[in-house]
């Protein structure tokens, strides 16, 4: 059964306002029907062990699971920052499992410079590869999710998850950040077409036990105008895909008003026959 979630940076303008935190987050959620929340790191504070405590309570105490963890990292631009990274996603993975979540959000990043494309895609291997160990050590499954840069295509993230290679590293499905959609937002390669873009949602959807779905510009319906999720959540029913699917906004519309319609119409594609 597929039940769905949302990630704090939904509401970031909240947050960053003073407007809300992780306490009015969780009861928001609570108020729209959600079955669990993705925190982001960003969204954590200090993430002391006593805040960590009184978060998983308050989840708790509201029915909501902690679906996922999620930390934004940089592995293809500067080789010296590779190691800073590393540990911020290690210190991602603490906090996570202390919190129940049962896999952390990682991304791989861009090329400095398209020349260097390849050198940079070597080095985002090497460090998901170390990420993916640290994991296993830990009990944390890592999960790259394709983020524009080195992810922008369907080839692109099957191609990390066989070069990496390892068996506590797998694959998180964005909705919104592959080549040929139309609208704002995620990367755009000339020639590519909504063909290029379903053929990578095709591509990944199989090995996905996570799905981020994405939503710019919301109808009155709830519905997304750049994405077919019709044709999205007939292909997940078909893979038979029993994960979270999690809300993201990034639209130019307060988040308050659009974020209640499109976590409807959300509800009724996770739950339509």
């Amino acid at each position: 059964m597929m039940r769905m979630s949302c990630l704090t940076l939904t509401v970031q303008n909240q947050f960053k306002a003073g407007k809300m935190n992780m306490t009015q987050f969780i009861q928001y959620c609570r108020s729209l029907g959600f079955d669990g929340i993705d925190p982001h790191m960003n969204n954590l504070g200090s993430a002391t062990r006593d805040e960590l405590k009184r978060l998983r309570r308050q989840a708790l105490d509201a029915g909501l699971t902690i679906s996922s963890m999620c930390v934004s990292t940089e592995f293809g631009r500067d080789a010296g920052a590779v190691p800073a990274q590393i540990e911020k996603a290690r210190e991602a993975m603490e906090a996570g499992l202390f919190l129940g979540a049962p896999v952390l959000r990682v991304f791989v990043g861009s090329a400095p410079s398209p020349d260097k494309t390849e050198e940079a895609f070597k080095r985002g291997v090497d460090a998901l590869r170390k990420c993916a160990e640290i994991g296993a050590g830990l009990g944390m499954p890592v999960a790259l999710q394709n983020h524009s840069g080195l992810t922008s295509t369907g080839d692109d993230m099957l191609r990390f998850y066989k070069e990496v290679g390892h068996p506590n590293f797998t694959l998180l499905l964005d909705t919104g950040h592959f080549t040929g959609r139309e609208g704002p937002n995620g990367p755009k390669i000339a020639g590519h077409t909504y063909d290029d873009y379903y053929r990578s949602l095709e591509q990944v959807a199989p090995l996905a036990q996570f799905v981020r779905v994405k939503f710019y510009d919301v109808g009155p319906d709830g519905s997304e105008k750049y994405i077919d999720y019709k044709r999205v959540f007939a292909m997940l029913r078909g893979l038979k895909y029993n994960g979270f699917t999690s809300l993201v906004y990034e639209g130019k519309e307060d988040e308050l008003t659009a974020v209640p319609r499109a976590a409807k119409f959300l509800r009724s594609m996770v739950t339509s026959a």
